[in-house]
């Protein structure tokens, strides 16, 4: 993989503090998916394409899908520098790659994301063209080899299956759940034993629909094969698929 030249890049130096961490004393998985949004909606907005400015246009972004790759979790009070950058566009998607650093410059975690701009009168996607003309877009280095993949569909075994009322607290500002709570409803399908005794290495998420609060959704996760278990959220009242969650682990060294 090539070196990041990082000085056309932004990044911001954050600390693992105790909330972030899991029963490991790691950074959490879920807290990787917060951190990311947090510095692109920091990042588009010091470019005039944040939150405000979009809403300003009856619109706001959407994370539609993304690709996590993970060799090492930092510990509780490490430090590490998250780094981001827009990597293009494909079709109706604006892309945008995240790399995670340790303090000794070592590349521990990498994703790529596609996101898109959604009219919030209609619900319906908008092209990116304003995106591409206001944000300084290098698509010559990328986090990860290729874009965030479609999650397969194919069946698996049955290994957890629980039903979750959307409440307030999984609620964004947009009115509807929060992508990091799908990751986190996948993540809670490991036992506390296989969680302790396994290392998660790729996530892929791909989110299809809009979930709200008071909708009654089954989390219905499979065992792909021995590595891989796919998690699928569906609501309830229509069998709507809303997220599709694909996690990949191995034992620990």
């Amino acid at each position: 993989m090539k070196t990041v030249d990082i000085k056309n890049f932004f990044k911001r130096e954050f600390q693992v503090n105790s909330y972030h961490t899991d029963l490991n004393g790691r950074l959490s998985i879920p807290s990787i998916f917060l951190f990311f949004q947090e510095i692109a909606w920091e990042h588009a907005s010091m470019y005039g394409f944040g939150y405000d400015d979009l809403k300003d246009h009856s619109s706001f972004w959407v994370l539609s899908r993304i690709h996590l790759e993970v060799d090492e979790l930092p510990k509780w009070t490490e430090s590490f520098t998250l780094t981001t950058w827009p990597s293009g566009t494909d079709g109706p998607f604006a892309l945008r790659d995240f790399i995670i650093t340790n303090t000794q410059g070592q590349q521990v975690i990498r994703a790529t994301s596609s996101w898109l701009i959604v009219d919030a009168h209609t619900r319906r996607p908008k092209r990116p063209d304003a995106f591409k003309d206001r944000m300084s877009i290098c698509d010559t280095i990328r986090a990860t080899p290729c874009n965030a993949p479609k999650v397969g569909n194919s069946e698996g075994k049955l290994i957890h299956e629980v039903q979750h009322t959307v409440g307030v607290c999984d609620i964004d500002v947009n009115g509807h759940i929060n992508n990091t709570k799908y990751i986190e409803w996948a993540v809670n399908s490991f036992s506390e034993n296989d969680y302790k005794n396994l290392s998660i290495n790729q996530i892929d998420v791909n989110f299809l629909s809009e979930g709200f609060c008071n909708n009654v959704c089954t989390h219905r996760t499979e065992a792909i094969d021995n590595t891989t278990r796919r998690t699928a959220i569906v609501r309830e009242d229509n069998a709507k698929v809303l997220a599709v969650v694909s996690i990949c682990s191995g034992q620990k060294e």
